[in-house]
């Protein structure tokens, strides 16, 4: 059993939810990775979009067939050695792919422009083509974790929990929508923070929302969050960033005070580098009064 609390909402995953995790994570860490192999591919070879070929979509094709490899290593792990590499790509995760699908119509639309001359300086507009082609990259690989389970349950293991239905995030994003709009009273917001989470523990801005208004005292949330394989580290020192600009602009009279509530407000949201933020203030406070 893996136990979290959060700010009194205790968060319990048994050990089917937690082998499903550890599948949905690898997933999700080798979708990331395969997403920014194939940005820094497209922004070392492309300098206009005439370029675009097949090139492109086989190397992204690879990244994929890499992480459908990875499906099939997970399947003989939990003994269902009757679904190959071809069986599982084509049987299993052809529904979740959208990749191919949307380079195939971008490489239509460019061949549409090239027959119109007065339409060419579109096909300088790189960034936004490649930025779209990455995130559905993305979702093809991670989303083979769910062709994973598919199978899994469809050869009676037992061992893993599903993924998350559609059921579920509706009843987890009207409690969460509920919760933040304030119509749930305090005496009962743990019992509701432990239902969101429970019903779908994989919405990241909930846990941004816990720490903004809550905090994260005892950095509990920001352990769920590296368990279940985000990083809100960045979301902490957003809001470090934030809590220093207001009080800027409050204007520091009493520079003791301010290194003081910057230190209370890292503890408050879990910040553990607090000393990075009160230099910043101590400079800041020096080149005002220099």
């Amino acid at each position: 059993m893996i136990l979290f609390d959060i700010n009194g909402a205790v968060i319990k995953f048994n050990e089917k939810r937690d082998n499903y995790n550890t599948i949905r994570k690898l997933f999700l860490e080798y979708a990331q990775k395969s997403s920014d192999e194939f940005k820094d591919y497209c922004d070392n070879n492309l300098t206009t979009l005439r370029q675009i070929n097949d090139d492109y979509l086989n190397f992204a094709e690879a990244l994929v067939d890499q992480s459908i490899k990875k499906g099939v290593e997970i399947l003989v792990s939990y003994n269902v050695i009757v679904v190959d590499f071809k069986i599982f790509k084509e049987t299993y995760c052809e529904k979740y792919f959208d990749f191919k699908r949307i380079f195939n119509n971008f490489v239509k639309e460019k061949n549409s422009i090239n027959k119109n001359k007065r339409n060419t300086s579109r096909l300088f507009d790189i960034k936004p083509f490649v930025d779209r082609l990455s995130r559905s990259l993305y979702r093809d690989c991670f989303n083979i974790h769910m062709a994973v389970i598919d199978v899994l349950l469809e050869y009676g293991v037992t061992d893993v929990e599903s993924y998350i239905d559609a059921k579920s995030i509706k009843q987890a994003n009207a409690l969460f929508n509920n919760y933040k709009d304030g119509f749930i009273s305090k005496p009962d917001s743990y019992k509701i923070v432990q239902k969101i989470i429970m019903a779908n523990p994989y919405r990241k801005d909930v846990y941004e929302f816990l720490i903004r208004e809550d905090g994260d005292f005892g950095c509990e949330i920001e352990k769920l969050t590296k368990y279940l394989g985000y990083n809100i580290k960045p979301y902490k020192a957003y809001l470090m960033d934030m809590y220093i600009k207001d009080l800027v602009a409050e204007d520091i009279s009493d520079l003791e005070i301010a290194k003081e509530k910057v230190k209370k407000y890292a503890k408050y949201i879990g910040c553990e580098n607090d000393s990075i933020y009160i230099t910043r203030i101590d400079a800041i406070y020096t080149f005002e009064n220099a």
